[in-house]
């Protein structure tokens, strides 16, 4: 009876230290690992992209983690991502788990309601701790803040200059643009390339202290001359054709590092502030993922504080304009290049509010300034 009684007494005791042992991991940790045995069930992570994130994605981190879950990148421009996308759907065909494809095309994805809401990846605390990222919250893009996560920022540079022909320190508003002297001396990345264009012109046409009128007068008076094709605006500007670019920041830099007589008027030296661009970088989760369990591993190492230092690492040798940075403000910018850092004390206008996107009042405006001015 005695030898019965004590062997009830030890089984009681290794279940109630079994029980206090699973008490004691966390049930976030019970969730991650059985993710990932999942995930490395799955094997495999579809991920669609631009071309330069996508590099950074192939050759990143991620692989070396979690060997058992193969990374296949498949990249194009956004908008061939988004028609893709649809018609894969349209013919009941469900390939990508995780999409990177800048900021209009995913805003395209959002309406169309394809995507599923990016916080059920963070199973990670420290991915969900919004104390650790920029402004003390998660960034987002759709107008609901729950599908289309910005996770890097980088000051938005618009004006490039040739060294031999123009003092930057002539522009301390960007109604400096529109001084006479200028006329004729502005190439611009062309609007209906979208990209870099589209951003530039959001700035412009939705900042409080320029506006509808500035754009008008921008497209009406300064008679510019555009171009489609990287890099023959900023190849004009480096032979002295024109004084000035309106080009992205990727093109001005390559071109900087290779000798030539360009680079860009600080952003910060205009009065109306810096905007603050996502470089076409955002992450949405795809909804009836193939692979569900490992583009939720993929989110959520990713946006750790060990995904971000290895995709800031990883960016520098893939990005012409230097490494980018992350928006967890708890890893050092030390490898960021100046240019691409958020400074403390500066005027920063982000460029992802949503109610920027819309781009039909900005096109009328630009329409009817030129056809003005072709009257003339």
């Amino acid at each position: 009876m005695r030898i019965a009684v004590a062997v009830c007494s030890l089984v009681l005791c290794l279940c109630a230290s079994h029980a206090i042992a699973v008490e004691a991991v966390p049930r976030w940790q019970m969730e991650w690992e059985t993710t990932v045995k999942l995930a490395e069930q799955e094997g495999q992570l579809v991920i669609y992209s631009l071309s330069e994130i996508g590099d950074i994605f192939a050759n990143g981190g991620f692989q070396k983690k979690f060997p058992k879950i193969k990374i296949s990148v498949v990249t194009a421009r956004g908008g061939d991502h988004v028609s893709r996308i649809m018609a894969e759907r349209r013919a009941g065909k469900f390939l990508a788990d995780v999409a990177d494809l800048g900021n209009t095309s995913p805003y395209n994805l959002y309406q169309a309601k394809v995507l599923e809401p990016i916080a059920s990846a963070f199973l990670l605390p420290e991915v969900g701790d919004e104390t650790k990222w920029w402004q003390g919250k998660h960034q987002f893009i759709d107008p609901e803040g729950k599908y289309i996560f910005v996770y890097v920022a980088a000051p938005l540079y618009l004006v490039g200059y040739n060294t031999k022909l123009v003092d930057p320190s002539e522009f301390k508003s960007y109604w400096d643009l529109l001084k006479p002297k200028w006329k004729g001396k502005l190439v611009v990345f062309d609007l209906q390339a979208g990209g870099f264009a589209a951003t530039r012109e959001r700035f412009f046409y939705y900042h409080p202290e320029l506006g509808p009128d500035f754009v008008r007068r921008l497209y009406g008076e300064m008679n510019l001359t555009p171009y489609r094709r990287f890099p023959q605006g900023e190849d004009w500007l480096a032979t002295g054709k024109f004084g000035l670019c309106l080009c992205r920041h990727q093109s001005i830099s390559e071109a900087k590092n290779q000798g030539l007589p360009v680079d860009f008027v600080e952003p910060a030296a205009f009065k109306e502030g810096v905007g603050v661009e996502t470089r076409a970088k955002t992450l949405v989760l795809i909804n009836r993922a193939p692979h569900p369990n490992a583009a939720k591993v993929f989110i959520s190492w990713f946006l750790s504080r060990e995904g971000q230092v290895d995709f800031q690492r990883t960016s520098g040798k893939y990005v012409d304009a230097g490494a980018e940075g992350s928006l967890r403000m708890d890893i050092s910018k030390d490898d960021i290049p100046a240019r691409n850092r958020i400074n403390p004390g500066v005027k920063y206008i982000p460029q992802w509010n949503p109610e920027y996107f819309d781009m039909k009042p900005i096109t009328k405006v630009i329409s009817e300034a030129q056809a003005e001015a072709g009257k003339k």
